[in-house]
């Protein structure tokens, strides 16, 4: 999968929080996230918009909303594929277990075949 692939995927599948989500899927888009908000941040700043109060301008704080649920939804098909619940994302809202998060979403696929489906690397 390359980043036109999971940036479209994760749009596609904004309300899908069932099922799984290569690693390159999960990667690619917050890669393609980054790199989006990067640009929006230096335009902004170039047109005087940023507001260094709330370290965002109108662009990034739209943008922001925009993928928000994309977001939420390929990191639980994410966390799925390496066999735990979506659910574990909330984990984010404590600082110490959001190491633990980042690592559980590094990690490779655990089991061909688990509650959430079939491995997507095994259906290409």
């Amino acid at each position: 999968m390359n980043i036109k692939d999971a940036f479209i995927s994760a749009f596609s599948n904004w309300l899908n929080f069932t099922g799984r989500a290569c690693r390159s899927e999960y990667w690619y888009f917050f890669l393609s996230i980054a790199l989006i908000t990067i640009v929006l941040t230096f335009l902004e700043t170039s047109l005087g918009l940023y507001s260094y109060e709330i370290e965002m301008g109108p662009l990034t704080f739209l943008f922001t909303l925009i993928v928000i649920i994309p977001w939420i939804s390929v990191t639980s098909r994410r966390l799925q594929d390496r066999g735990f619940s979506g659910w574990w994302q909330l984990l984010y809202l404590t600082f110490i277990f959001t190491f633990v998060i980042v690592i559980l979403l590094m990690l490779p696929a655990k089991e061909d075949e688990n509650k959430w489906g079939r491995n997507p690397l095994l259906d290409l």
